[in-house]
């Protein structure tokens, strides 16, 4: 009878807490649904005066699992420890809270289960520990980093490479939010620091992957550079400058070692600063390992400046007397020479001018020929003097080399071509559609259909009117309206929108 009675009685608590579970499912974004549609479940149970949530994966991984006084999904009141787990099954982190607050310790890891927050939390919301971030090529992180904080304020954050006492810097912030930089070189080797107060001053900057020395400046107390050293990512010295009471000098080195540079600086005592005189003054981009500009320099003037390319070769060679251009050298990125321009009383007058995705070609100081491409290299418009020399005419190109506009383009009664005067032919599928003719940015006669940035705009002259439709980009008209060609009455924005510029015609369909 007494072994009756004892399975009749574990019968009943199984019944009991199979009863007492509660299964919800849910969706992708936690919102209620069906189980034919869930991405996540839930099961609930009875512990106490607390009830137990255990939150799972559509394949029965556990994902959450925490004590709850309100299991209100997305709005529960923990209790205690909470717990949440990869797919895989590993901590992501955990928290602990008090009544739906969280107070005490929280742990949050990464993917490969790395510390990446270790806090704890105070009754007043506020916190205190650490944060980790680990270096990864691959990303944006080229460093390893640990910040301290306290009551939610970051006190200390260290940037290192690999032994936190050795290579990197540290920042030091005080409650009054004043801080503090020091930084550290090969084996820890203390170099200077940086403040938010006043005095002298070190910067350091550190190359990736390893971390090693980059940039070393140290600086008076009036901001102004004392002395500085520039080395690449071997460890060779690329650069290296220093500025006494009454003179300075700045020397540059090749990767080899070679010393390629060296400008000499004077010390103007009127006007505090350090001019440069004789030689040649090397800047440095792309992380200090390829050269951006020389500037040479004969008894204080610059006599040649030299631009390079984000590869390091020689863009542009330009050449001053008096510290007037007489000439500029192009270069095509294998080296060779693309154009000499020569100049006369200081601007433009035989050769070619490069500049971004246009050029301009010169003849006796006129400009006889305009070419602007895509960025992929493809001509995208071109403008020419017309064999009269009283005018322009032009063609522009959608991405596909079609024919978008061509145009004819004289100058206003004041000579110049700051609103375009001329006529405008408009093509579609590679026959012209409409036609128009613009006097100082207004239209005269005709139909035509510009590209905007959100849309297009087509203008039409009726009379004394000129007729105003926008499409938005899908096409649909948002306005139909009609300004006063003569004035400009109807609205500012209105009169804006039917002035015809040049720049109006190069913003081609696709």
């Amino acid at each position: 009878m007494k072994k009756l009675f004892t399975s009749a009685l574990l019968a009943l608590v199984i019944s009991i807490n199979v009863y007492s579970q509660e299964k919800t499912y849910f969706d992708e974004n936690w919102e209620k649904t069906t189980q034919d549609k869930m991405e996540y479940y839930r099961e609930t149970s009875p512990k106490g005066k607390l009830t137990l949530i255990k939150d799972f994966y559509k394949d029965g991984v556990l994902q959450m699992e925490g004590l709850a006084s309100d299991t209100t999904p997305n709005n529960e009141v923990f209790d205690g420890k909470v717990v949440w787990y990869t797919p895989e099954g590993k901590v992501m982190s955990f928290a602990t809270y008090s009544k739906g607050k969280q107070a005490g310790p929280s742990q949050t890891y990464d993917t490969k289960g790395r510390l990446v927050e270790d806090v704890v939390y105070k009754s007043d919301g506020t916190f205190s520990g650490k944060s980790f971030i680990y270096k990864d090529p691959e990303s944006e992180y080229f460093y390893n980093s640990v910040s301290d904080y306290e009551n939610s304020v970051a006190v200390k954050s260290t940037v290192y490479d690999d032994d936190i006492k050795g290579i990197r810097h540290e920042t030091l912030t005080n409650k009054a939010g004043q801080y503090e930089t020091k930084f550290y070189g090969d084996k820890g080797k203390y170099l200077g620091s940086a403040s938010s107060g006043s005095g002298e001053s070190t910067q350091v900057d550190y190359h990736p992957n390893p971390m090693r020395i980059a940039k070393i400046e140290k600086y008076k107390s009036d901001g102004s550079i004392k002395e500085g050293v520039i080395y690449s990512k071997n460890g060779k010295l690329l650069q290296e400058q220093k500025r006494n009471k009454k003179d300075g000098y700045k020397t540059t080195y090749d990767q080899s070692g070679k010393k390629i540079g060296h400008l000499v600086y004077q010390y103007d005592k009127e006007n505090d600063v350090y001019r440069p005189t004789e030689g040649e003054d090397y800047q440095f981009a792309y992380g200090d390992e390829l050269i951006s500009t020389i500037d040479v320099y004969q008894n204080g003037k610059v006599t040649a400046n030299k631009v390079f390319d984000e590869n390091g070769k020689l863009s542009t060679e330009t050449f001053l007397k008096d510290e007037v251009t007489q000439e500029v050298k192009y270069y095509s990125p294998e080296g060779s020479l693309k154009s000499a321009l020569t100049y006369k009383e200081g601007m433009p007058y035989n050769g070619t001018a490069y500049e971004g995705l246009s050029e301009d070609q010169y003849k006796d100081g006129i400009v006889v020929n305009t070419k602007t491409y895509t960025e992929e290299r493809k001509l995208k418009s071109e403008k020419k003097l017309n064999a009269k020399q009283n005018g322009y005419e032009g063609t522009v190109y959608n991405n596909k080399g079609a024919v978008v506009y061509t145009f004819t383009q004289s100058p206003n009664e004041d000579g110049d071509y700051s609103n375009f005067t001329g006529q405008i032919v408009q093509y579609v599928k590679g026959k012209a559609a409409n036609k128009a003719t613009v006097k100082g940015g207004i239209l005269q006669s005709g139909k035509v259909k510009l590209k905007t940035i959100n849309g297009t705009k087509e203008l039409e002259r009726s009379g004394k009117w000129i007729l105003l439709k926008i499409y938005n980009e899908e096409g649909k008209l948002v306005q139909d309206s009609k300004v006063l060609a003569s004035t400009g009455d109807d609205s500012f924005s209105n009169a804006n929108q039917t002035i015809i510029l040049e720049d109006d015609l190069y913003n081609s369909f696709d």
